[in-house]
């Protein structure tokens, strides 16, 4: 194989490559994968306040019910009733839990509220026991809610492991702790109880800790797994798809080079008369130009995948486009026995667009069309008014597309019949790319026995178009010259 297509393939291997790390890399940046395990935990942290909220209610409904059960029953009893501080801390605690709980029911929670609730809970277990303390209250005095305060003091502690992250859990203890302070500063705890609660606090903080730690441990190499493997996935088909590419350039070029060799060889061994000589050079002719014409296909998809297909939009009218179709592809139609017909409605406005460009998806379409028309057919290419845009259309009479591959046709090196010798399927991948670079959509229309019609939309010119035609001519010249439109 000659040294330049060795060149030619290793250079597509390698800008393939470099794509694909790229894209790799920007995927999975540390910040993307960081970002996405604490979107998670916090949908985590959501049900687990959910949770919290359940048992948050539950307990202040059971406080309620027993300080309602003690004003019930001290009508009927001697029991001492609920103070009026009780019945004010009972309702206030209820209220708070009934609200949370019918928030996070609603699916209504943000990352702050990890602090707000519980700097909510310990304000309101300090308040509670104040209130409490209102009165005469048997019940309220040491050691019957003051234990109660401080189980609800570890518990509070405890609570940072359902939110996930070190700093909930750092807060919650420290609140629990705050709590215990306060309640011992103002006297409506022990000093010695508020102390072995205290440890208490701190035991739970630590145990609370060692759980989220694990927690997040867990998820992260569960998430980092999961990336690896679709990582590998994607990798793997990237090579499968590179592998593909040079097994289709390597069949298809591999032809066209036996050719040229056997007709050189001709040529060196066995000269003849003048007519033979001519006839083995337009051999290696068309051979050449076949070699051309798939690497740059080949060179045009990987550019237009990049993002880095440039086009030069200009005013031009769609009976020069489709006259310049005519011209360059009428005859190869009419080689094959096909009519090849032009429509060109006569009120059209001037498009905004790339004529080699447009000649080019032409181009591909009518060379699909040619492929898969049996001789006597027609082939049509017409361009009508549409929706404030110009509609082109390219219609053949061939026997038509079955439903399960429409979604297809676009794909790379995609081929009804495997091994087709009439291309490698990258014709409709070009001509799609074009048309969304000039910000259209391809649309097929198709039924078996009924022909096929190929459309895309172009841009009407207005004197807006003309501001941006300089900018668009100008990114072009940066970029190799397309070479012109060939059929495939």
């Amino acid at each position: 194989m000659p040294e330049n297509m060795l060149d030619s393939r290793q250079a597509l291997a390698s800008e393939i490559a470099e794509a694909v790390r790229g894209q790799l890399h920007a995927k999975q940046t540390a910040e993307n994968l960081s970002a996405t395990i604490e979107k998670n935990l916090l949908e985590e942290a959501r049900r687990a306040e959910l949770k919290l909220a359940y048992l948050r209610a539950g307990a202040a409904g059971a406080f309620a019910v027993f300080v309602l059960g003690r004003l019930i029953l001290s009508r009927v009893t001697t029991i001492a009733p609920p103070t009026i501080g009780s019945l004010a801390a009972s309702l206030i605690w209820m209220t708070f839990a009934a609200a949370v709980l019918g928030l996070l029911r609603r699916d209504w929670y943000k990352a702050w509220l990890r602090r707000a609730f519980p700097i909510a809970d310990a304000t309101l277990l300090v308040v509670g026991l104040g209130l409490s303390r209102i009165g005469v209250d048997p019940f309220a005095a040491p050691p019957g809610l003051a234990t109660t305060f401080a189980g609800l003091c570890v518990v509070l502690a405890f609570t940072g492991a359902f939110r996930l992250t070190r700093s909930a859990v750092e807060l919650t203890t420290g609140l629990g702790a705050g709590a215990l302070v306060v309640a011992a500063a103002f006297g409506w705890l022990p000093v010695l109880a508020a102390g072995g609660s205290l440890v208490a606090v701190a035991l739970s903080g630590v145990l609370a800790l060692g759980v989220t730690d694990m927690v997040r441990r867990v998820v992260m190499n569960e998430v980092s797994r999961v990336n690896l493997d679709r990582m590998y996935d994607e990798a793997q088909r990237v090579i499968d798809a590179r592998e593909e590419i040079l097994r289709i350039v390597a069949h298809d070029l591999r032809s066209p080079l036996n050719t040229i060799h056997m007709a050189t060889t001709l040529l060196i061994e066995e000269p003849g008369p003048e007519t033979a000589r001519i006839s083995q050079l337009r051999i290696i002719k068309r051979s050449g130009e076949r070699m051309n014409h798939l690497i740059q296909d080949l060179l045009s998809v990987t550019t237009i995948e990049a993002g880095r297909l440039s086009i030069a939009p200009r005013k031009v009218t769609m009976h020069d486009l489709l006259e310049d179709s005519a011209e360059m592809l009428g005859p190869i139609a009419r080689e094959k026995s096909l009519s090849f017909v032009v429509n060109v409605a006569d009120d059209l406005p001037a498009v905004r667009a790339d004529p080699a460009r447009v000649l080019q998806v032409l181009s591909n379409l009518v060379g699909n069309a040619v492929k898969f028309t049996p001789a006597g057919g027609t082939i049509t290419v017409s361009a009508a008014r549409s929706d404030g845009r110009v509609l082109c259309s390219v219609t053949d009479t061939g026997p038509g597309i079955p439903p399960a591959q429409i979604p297809r046709l676009f794909g790379k090196f995609w081929q009804a019949k495997r091994g087709d010798g009439r291309g490698v399927g990258l014709g409709l991948a070009i001509a799609r790319g074009i048309v969304e670079a000039h910000g259209g959509t391809m649309e097929v229309q198709s039924e078996v026995g009924q022909g096929s019609v190929f459309s895309f939309a172009l841009p009407v010119w207005t004197g807006e178009s003309s501001r941006t035609e300089t900018w668009a001519r100008t990114l072009h010249t940066r970029e190799t010259d397309m070479p012109r439109p060939v059929v495939r």
